[in-house]
């Protein structure tokens, strides 16, 4: 019964997680970069041809606190030309959708790259892909050419580049189910960002539903006759 009633317990979480982004804005603080990140730097053809549109730029995912409870959680930039803000200080963010041919992209890359993400290398390479997905206007997707591009020839950027486009190519051929709702933060004045919460699996749903009920047939017997 215990595995039971602690598998209800962890479901219970991610709904109360989601629950969280219910509303139509959310307080949130900045803790720092996830891991050191890469320097890194970028350009973005849409905005200048000649200044990058990051410089020796960290690149990691980002941590973040939800303010009201505490709870911690990753996220993603997705709007480079603009600032993280102050650390542990207090943000609110409109919290949005994405739509369209962009979310089933983000979801593919999410739902095949996201979960096996440890490195300081594997996040760098995910958030050039979110870039790439996010600002390239042409019909290629790759971190070494078009609109949006990484800059730099070392053997660092080059290992890089190769597995944000190995992320590209994997989520751009995925054809199965969101593993992960994902979650637009939109600010005025500071990067937008992705938060990505895992979808409840099936059985995780009857176990929860079976747990309950064990917790409160468990209960309706103590009680005093």
């Amino acid at each position: 019964m215990k595995q039971l009633v602690a598998a209800s317990l962890i479901v219970a979480g991610a709904f109360a997680s989601q629950a969280a982004w219910a509303a139509s804005t959310v307080d949130i603080t900045w803790q720092g970069p996830d891991t050191a990140g890469l320097k890194l730097s970028t350009m973005d053809t849409t905005v200048s041809n000649s200044v990058p549109l990051t410089s020796n730029f960290a690149t990691t995912a980002l941590n973040y606190v939800y303010t009201a409870t505490g709870e911690s959680f990753a996220a993603y930039c997705i709007q480079p030309g603009e600032g993280n803000g102050r650390a542990l200080r207090n943000q609110t963010y409109t919290i949005e959708s994405f739509t369209g041919v962009q979310a089933q992209q983000l979801q593919g890359l999410f739902s095949t790259s996201y979960a096996g993400l440890t490195t300081h290398e594997d996040k760098a390479a995910f958030q050039l892909a979110i870039w790439e997905l996010m600002l390239e206007t042409g019909n290629t997707f790759s971190v070494n050419g078009g609109s949006f591009h990484l800059l730099g020839s070392d053997a660092v950027s080059q290992a890089v580049s190769a597995q944000a486009n190995s992320f590209l190519s994997q989520a751009l051929a995925y054809q199965g189910p969101a593993l992960y709702s994902l979650t637009k933060l939109t600010h005025g004045n500071l990067q937008d960002l992705v938060v990505a919460t895992p979808v409840p699996e099936p059985e995780s749903y009857a176990m929860l539903l079976a747990g309950l009920g064990i917790v409160g047939l468990v209960a309706r017997r103590r009680l005093p006759r």
